[in-house]
């Protein structure tokens, strides 16, 4: 029996279907026309997909270049006057001994022939797959103090085998996905104390750790930077000997980086200690308590910025970052991307801080009215979000050995430095560096490939 569809609708009827497909068949073309083709599934849900997305999605040779893997064409070129020439068939693949999808294209008159695997035709079949193999946040695990402690031995590498072993800086990568930061202890001693410059940086044992990720993110701070308690006229905060808050660095650039890397040379001085917070668990905390506040989060733009040292930087940006790719219905708080919170480089806020204005027309004053309601939920939401990151159980605090490093999500992981005093005789010199979030989240794809 024949369903009935729309004019121009072709449908495979069940004679027609039994010379295409084998007959343990999992995939099953129900109908197809020159919009779209439907697939059954072996669990009998039936998938209508659009036909120039299967184009398009087409990795032949003819389509993807098998050397470079760049593809060979544009979208906009082969969505015009795109036709399926003749039934679409199941075939068994010999390779892989799973199933295929084989369709014929016809673009005018030029004959093109694609291939679809079932592995390819399940991931997209669904929107929750659509992120598979790309993003790892079922693998986060959002933290406080308690929670740390029982798996610090998870979170320390040692350099050696860090650098040698690919197996092992897999699994800092790992770490780094799941709590957003880990350590590496047994870095080599720097015994000379000649200044960071562009001509000497790959000498310091950072570099060997920054590099295992691609590149070195250089910034207005150089490839490198150090970290020195400079007894007046710091140009930054990091570089005195007084409290630093929590905060994430460089908020004011256009990308910020993923991850920031820092080694402790010398970290004899009394005090100092470093603390880290989870925002991920504390934007989680605010959506629990006030769900109206955590909407303005995700909204009201903070305005960040640099200007200092013959340095401009500016930039826009709402504390919680949500991507809707990641979103899930049974993990709500998978979709957050990114947090940004750095008050000590906020500039004036440019939301929501005027009300009334007679010169203002009666659309913009609604406008500026909406704009004043969001903002004080934001700032009620900013506050309860402070409350939470700065309460000692939601830290895990240090005093980070001398010949370790810290590497830690830039865009996840608060980080903060107590107050200390060098009167005893201790010194306190760091290096540090930036990867880029891209090469991270690489190295997570291609290390979490190798284990299939």
């Amino acid at each position: 029996m024949l369903s009935i569809r729309p004019i121009g609708t072709k449908v495979v009827n069940r004679a027609t279907q039994a010379s295409v497909r084998c007959l343990s068949s999992k995939l099953q073309v129900v109908n197809y026309d020159n919009s779209s083709v439907s697939i059954k599934f072996e669990n009998d849900k039936v998938v209508q997909f659009n036909n120039v997305f299967m184009r398009d999605s087409c990795q032949s040779p003819r389509s993807v270049d098998p050397f470079s893997r760049q593809k060979l064409f544009t979208t906009a070129e082969i969505s015009k006057n795109l036709k399926i020439n003749g039934i679409p068939s199941i075939q068994v693949d010999d390779k892989t001994n799973t199933e295929k999808l084989i369709i014929e294209w016809n673009q005018n008159g030029k004959i093109h022939k694609s291939e679809y695997s079932e592995q390819f035709l399940t991931k997209f079949a669904q929107k929750e797959n659509h992120h598979t193999g790309k993003f790892f946040d079922k693998e986060r695990l959002l933290w406080d103090e308690s929670l740390i402690t029982k798996n610090l031995d998870e979170l320390w590498s040692s350099y050696p085998s860090y650098v040698k072993s690919d197996q092992e800086f897999f699994k800092v990568v790992q770490t780094l996905n799941k709590f957003g930061f880990a350590f590496i202890n047994e870095m080599p001693d720097v015994t000379h104390d000649v200044p960071v410059s562009e001509e000497n940086f790959s000498t310091y044992p950072i570099s060997d750790l920054a590099s295992k990720f691609g590149y070195i993110k250089k910034t207005f701070y150089g490839t490198l930077f150090e970290v020195k308690n400079e007894k007046e006229d710091a140009k930054n905060i990091a570089n005195t000997n007084t409290f630093l808050p929590l905060h994430m660095d460089l908020l004011y650039y256009e990308s910020p980086p993923g991850l920031q890397l820092l080694h402790f040379i010398q970290n004899s001085t009394e005090g100092g200690e470093n603390i880290f917070s989870d925002s991920f668990l504390a934007a989680q905390h605010v959506h629990m308590v006030d769900p109206d506040a955590y909407y303005a989060l995700t909204k009201v733009p903070i305005t960040y910025h640099y200007d200092n040292n013959n340095e401009h930087y500016f930039y826009k940006r709402p504390l919680i970052v949500e991507d809707n790719e990641l979103r899930d219905s049974k993990s709500p708080f998978q979709s957050i991307k990114e947090v940004n919170y750095a008050p000590p480089f906020q500039g004036p806020l440019e939301f929501g801080i005027t009300g009334n204005n007679s010169s203002l027309s009666d659309i913009e004053q609604a406008d500026a009215l909406a704009e004043a309601t969001l903002f004080k939920d934001f700032l009620r939401g900013f506050a309860i979000f402070e409350e939470f990151i700065n309460d000692p159980k939601n830290h895990y605090e240090i005093k980070m050995p001398e010949n370790s490093c810290v590497i830690f999500d830039n865009r996840r992981v608060l980080h903060s430095r107590n107050g200390f005093s060098d009167a005893n005789g201790g010194d306190r010199w760091l290096i540090g560096c930036y990867v880029d979030g891209d090469s991270f989240r690489s190295k997570l794809r291609i290390g979490f490939r190798s284990l299939k």
